[in-house]
């Protein structure tokens, strides 16, 4: 019984060693934290290379000191972490940042850049997109490959839009359904006063008058009755109108959806063309423009040759890639790549091409 009553004095004892020494080393931590000083700052971009480089540590220095933000000499817990974050997440390239402070006073602050996979740089745009539909700026003295998107197609977001593409078809949905309730408010004011307009020529109909007064009622009450059908035909009219008005904003918001999924099918395409060995060396740029519905048709300048490759709608991209790589393998090798003005792949398990007459 006392060995059992010794083992459990030990082990409560030594327990209470652990915590009482955990105690005093944290507060000898945040002893040394709130005496020690930033002495030099350690900045990482993550997955940064001589060809995908949104930002350097030189650039981070500067924004911080743009911010008036004190880093070295600076004891560290007083250092604002939360400011320096905010300041380099402004940025709509940064996915995120890791700030934290080592013993010996290094203040390191780890960046994470997204991922972009095209750059739209169309009139008025210069901008990044991530193939998770993530719209950022393109920084300045910015160094990175990725396809490029050209033309005259203008996207359903303004040039110094950042942030998530969802968040404009649902800009773009809120302001359809707010148009909507305008219209049915009207709506429901206008079958008011028809409402209105049919019980008051009911009241005139059902109205009975004395004898002696009748033949003069019987124009005056007419003349009414003219009056409030008129009015009810003037509302009839208004409704029409209504209606007219609230399938037009349904139908505006219809074609909206679509272009929207359209270019979400482009950055899809522009994904694939990155992600393919020989697309995405040989093709310079993709020319993006608006077809008469609105649709987006597509056109790729390739690095060899003189040609136009005319991919057309963005329906079957794949089996038109298959068909691409197919006119190279078999057709370009030997009639040569200077021989066709334009190879056109918009056609159902075909290539039309046209020869260069110069």
């Amino acid at each position: 019984m006392w060995h059992k009553i010794g083992k459990a004095i030990f082990f409560v004892t030594l327990w209470a060693a652990i915590v009482a020494y955990t105690i005093y080393c944290s507060i000898l931590v945040r002893r040394h934290h709130r005496e020690q000083v930033v002495e030099r700052l350690a900045i990482e971009i993550v997955d940064s290379t001589a060809s995908k480089q949104l930002i350097n540590s030189q650039r981070v220095r500067e924004m911080l000191f743009e911010q008036g933000i004190a880093t070295i000499n600076t004891p560290v817990g007083l250092v604002d972490t939360k400011a320096i974050k905010e300041t380099i997440c402004s940025h709509g390239f940064v996915d995120d940042v890791d700030i934290y402070a080592s013993y010996s006073g290094t203040l390191h602050i780890s960046i994470n850049q997204r991922t972009p996979i095209m750059r739209l740089l169309v009139d008025g745009y210069n901008l990044y997109i991530t193939a998770d539909g993530f719209v950022f700026r393109a920084p300045e003295q910015s160094a990175l490959y990725v396809p490029v998107v050209t033309g005259s197609y203008r996207p359903q977001f303004d040039p110094l839009f950042e942030g998530e593409l969802s968040s404009v078809l649902s800009s773009l949905r809120a302001a359809a359904a707010d148009s909507v309730a305008i219209i049915e408010k009207s709506a429901e004011s206008i079958k008011a006063r028809e409402t209105y307009w049919k019980e008051r020529r009911k009241a005139i109909r059902d109205s009975s008058v004395k004898r002696s007064v009748r033949k003069e009622w019987s124009v005056e009450r007419s003349k009414m009755l003219k009056y409030a059908d008129g009015h009810i035909r003037n509302c009839r009219r208004e409704l029409k109108q209504i209606e007219a008005k609230q399938a037009a904003v349904l139908e505006r918001l219809e074609g909206t959806e679509r272009e929207f999924n359209d270019f979400l099918e482009l950055i899809r395409f522009m994904e694939s063309i990155g992600k393919d060995r020989f697309l995405s060396a040989e093709v310079v740029q993709t020319v993006a423009s608006k077809s008469s519905d609105n649709s987006i048709w597509l056109s790729l300048i390739p690095r060899s040759g003189n040609h136009r490759i005319e991919m057309g709608w963005l329906e079957n991209c794949k089996q038109k890639i298959e068909r691409l790589k197919l006119f190279y393998d078999k057709v370009a090798v030997t009639a040569g790549w200077e021989s066709y003005k334009t190879v056109n792949l918009n056609f159902t398990d075909q290539i039309v091409c046209t020869y260069n007459e110069e």
